[in-house]
């Protein structure tokens, strides 16, 4: 008997709706792949690499998340390749495969895309304080991060586009400014090297890691020499700037920062002066050596 080609596709129907019905064929997951990740990971995929980054946290149950998702998901495809975009759902485990996904999909959205599953309290407590200290797990949250890793921009609730956009192009800038220094070399005098040390630890590096943490400096080193060595100094300060914006605005961010850690004047070791432990040799200010 010859079977006709509309005998074989009837066959075929027949089939597969046999097979759908005992559940033997899978139904294929819509949307793109969303990874699980826990608080230890959350550290390892928030950090840039390299160029800045921006990290949105959202929820499929969040209403205002998925207000601004379209809103996201136009800046990551005009900016994506100067700035990396990574999504991180607070959802339930169990919407991993199902609403996430959908979401995503519907969204047209292709960040990577995470969903964030914890243990415990505390766990989930450790993977808030990693994001931010002031976060406590409320969303919407978008963070804009430098390539360096520090938080230039920081907004929990939804985000106007416009603000955002405005803090990624001066995110791009800043990664692509040239880097500006200021090189110190501090001789001890007097035998009071103590007094010397105490002071740069308790002040000069004090002042520094805030400015990091606020944006008015790119970085820091503070380096001693080798005291046997009696060299021509005892330690090198290396202030490094980003731009020469930074760099020309530096007296200015350092005033409140000097203000809110050091109000009553800077910390002293047996109440001894800088102009009686310290000399300074030379200092270099300028674009950053090659």
């Amino acid at each position: 008997m010859r079977v006709t080609r509309s005998l074989f596709i009837l066959a075929l129907f027949v089939f597969a709706a046999g097979a759908f019905a005992q559940g033997s064929v899978p139904v294929k997951r819509v949307g793109p792949t969303v990874l699980k990740v826990s608080a230890e990971g959350l550290k390892r995929i928030i950090r840039p690499t390299n160029r800045p980054m921006v990290i949105n946290f959202w929820a499929t149950w969040c209403d205002p998340c998925r207000d601004e998702f379209p809103e996201l998901v136009k800046l990551h495809l005009k900016y994506r390749g100067q700035v990396d975009f990574i999504t991180i759902s607070l959802d339930d485990l169990a919407e991993i495969d199902r609403d996430v996904p959908k979401f995503l999909a519907e969204m047209h959205s292709e960040m990577p895309a995470y969903l964030l599953k914890t243990v415990d309290e505390v766990e989930e407590n450790e993977a808030y304080r990693t994001v931010s200290d002031k976060w406590a797990g409320n969303l919407p949250l978008t963070i804009l991060k430098d390539e360096r890793g520090f938080t230039l921009y920081e907004r929990n609730g939804r985000f106007r586009t416009e603000t955002l956009e405005a803090e990624i192009k001066k995110a791009i800038a800043l990664a692509d400014a040239p880097i500006y220094t200021v090189i110190e070399f501090v001789k001890f005098k007097n035998g009071n090297r103590k007094q010397a040390e105490y002071f740069y630890e308790n002040n000069w590096k004090l002042y520094r890691e805030e400015a990091k943490k606020r944006n008015v400096i790119a970085s820091f080193d503070m380096l001693p020499s080798d005291p046997e060595a009696a060299g021509s100094f005892d330690l090198m300060l290396i202030t490094r700037y980003r731009g020469k914006e930074q760099f020309d605005n530096s007296e200015k961010g350092f005033e409140p920062i000097l203000k809110d850690l050091r109000p009553n004047g800077p910390a002293l070791f047996d109440a001894v002066r800088p102009d009686e432990f310290r000399e300074t040799v030379f200092v270099y200010r300028g674009r950053e050596l090659p």
